[in-house]
């Protein structure tokens, strides 16, 4: 095998294995953070949408219908989910994207590439899915509060809708900003590894000469 062969070789090597980190570290960020950790918590305790609600309700002395309650909650987190999933997969499309512009003779380009459009994107699908839960909470939640509660009940409606909109939405997106600083910092420091090594194997192998 010649050496521009081997080279080919070793570069579709780390190829395969950032774009494979890359989704991992996407798919991780959608179910472990985004899914598991801020729309479907692990404990019910620590479902902030539900216990408040819940306390609210108390509040006013009405007694809400659990079944309904978690139907009108389920279907309000399957379609948020749904929507969060569509938008973060392009993530893993961007990552793979920035691969295939891979400079052999810039390798550590691709990271300060990929940083520069990250920010981007973050900040584009930001937008997107404020939009998707504005929509979906008003949609799926306030607009069906009468199914769970049989009184219309003013200050109720008044208090779960400021709650809902003031505090709720502002907490998943700033909770949804960490998760993704986290997960980026991570993606671009194993990146980084990943070419240093490929760097310093090209330079240093004997396969090279």
């Amino acid at each position: 095998m010649v050496k521009a062969d081997i080279l080919k070789q070793h570069k579709e090597i780390l190829m395969t294995a950032g774009v494979e980190l890359a989704t991992n570290n996407t798919n991780s960020l959608i179910e472990d953070d985004i899914i598991n950790g801020v729309i479907e918590p692990p404990l019910e305790a620590m479902d902030v949408i539900k216990q408040r609600i819940l306390n609210i309700a108390k509040d006013n002395k009405l007694v809400i219908n659990s079944d309904k309650f978690n139907e009108v909650l389920t279907e309000y987190k399957n379609e948020l989910k749904q929507e969060f999933i569509n938008i973060f997969k392009k993530r893993i499309t961007l990552i793979a994207d920035n691969f295939s512009k891979f400079d052999d003779n810039k390798p550590l380009d691709l990271v300060k590439n990929l940083k520069k459009e990250l920010v981007k994107f973050n900040k584009e699908s930001k937008k997107e899915y404020k939009e998707v839960l504005i929509k979906l909470v008003k949609e799926k939640i306030i607009n069906n509060l009468d199914l769970f509660v049989s009184d219309n009940n003013i200050s109720f409606n008044k208090e779960v809708t400021k709650f809902l909109q003031n505090f709720y939405i502002k907490q998943i997106l700033e909770t949804i900003d960490m998760k993704i600083l986290v997960k980026d910092t991570i993606l671009l420091n194993s990146l980084k590894e990943q070419i240093e090594r490929f760097v310093f194997t090209k330079e240093n192998s004997h396969l090279f000469d």
